[in-house]
């Protein structure tokens, strides 16, 4: 296996790098992947690919973090690697295109996470994962193994499966909610948020009957730097900056009395908006007239 380590991002070369201590691992690898709005397999796939990486290099810290719909996300697992004590950590993105922009915003993002470290540390950023030959092998094998099984698709040996006849119905409720967890809300929580926002919609007897909220997870909802974001129908309200305190009031105050939580709620604009606790102007939300 090689990696093309194109980037070191150290942000304080006034320190020396933290260097990995007896019973620490000196090299971490972090597999970062796509996640899915309906399904863990894309993790599940990730993880399998590090159980098979850790069996293979034994002396690595392998760990996986998912860009977008799901987590955990860049930010937490390089957290997990620093506490393990990683001296190098090496940012291997597995998946297909690699586009420029993606490339920039892991750049971003770990250059965001050094920032905040009291020590500096060593990140690396692989190249993409389509090296001459490896890639094309393991196609090839692939390709090889299917042609060995014989198991090909007939129309004749069986039947195809019925849609689902819940897909087909737009079930009653009384808010419908998108929630963003496209790659920077993801990096700022939404992950975890969302998964408490459908605890707390459970808990309040709210995820069923006409009366519920009809929660829908999506990709950028565009506001990112306002994230985590999540607009409600049908008042289209906006709420921005999102954590689990936040999460429910608006479950309290909103979906249960009908009362917009204002503290969170932006109105759409067409000048740059920011939290009250940033350098520039705050945001006018729905409680500022």
């Amino acid at each position: 296996m090689r990696y093309d380590l194109e980037v070191t991002l150290n942000t304080r070369q006034d320190i020396p790098l933290r260097v990995a201590q007896p019973g620490e691992p000196d090299i971490a690898v972090l597999l970062v992947g796509r996640g899915s709005l309906y399904t863990r397999q894309p993790a599940e796939g990730l993880s399998n690919l590090a159980r098979r990486l850790r069996s293979a290099y034994p002396e690595w810290l392998v760990e996986i973090a998912l860009l977008e719909q799901g987590g955990p996300s860049l930010p937490q697992a390089l957290d997990s690697c620093q506490r393990a004590g990683a001296g190098t950590i090496v940012v291997l993105p597995v998946f297909l295109p690699l586009e420029a922009a993606t490339r920039n915003w892991l750049r971003f993002l770990a250059r965001r996470w050094l920032e905040r470290l009291p020590a500096p540390a060593r990140i690396l950023l692989a190249g993409p994962f389509d090296h001459p030959g490896s890639l094309a092998d393991a196609a090839a094998e692939s390709v090889s193994l299917a042609l060995q099984s014989g198991a090909a698709v007939s129309a004749a040996s069986g039947r195809a499966v019925a849609p689902d006849p819940d897909w087909s119905v737009i079930p009653p409720h009384a808010y419908h909610v998108l929630f963003c967890q496209g790659p920077r809300c993801t990096a700022a929580g939404a992950a975890e948020v969302g998964a408490y926002l459908r605890k707390r919609l459970k808990d309040a007897g709210l995820d069923h009957g006409p009366g519920h909220v009809l929660a829908a997870r999506t990709g950028c909802l565009y506001p990112c730097n306002l994230g985590p974001v999540m607009v409600v129908y049908p008042e289209g309200t906006w709420y921005c900056g999102l954590d689990e305190d936040a999460v429910s009031r608006i479950v309290d105050r909103h979906f249960l009395n009908g009362e917009t939580v204002s503290a969170n709620a932006f109105r759409p604009s067409p000048y740059r908006q920011s939290f009250p606790n940033s350098q520039s102007t705050p945001p006018k939300s729905l409680g500022d007239e």
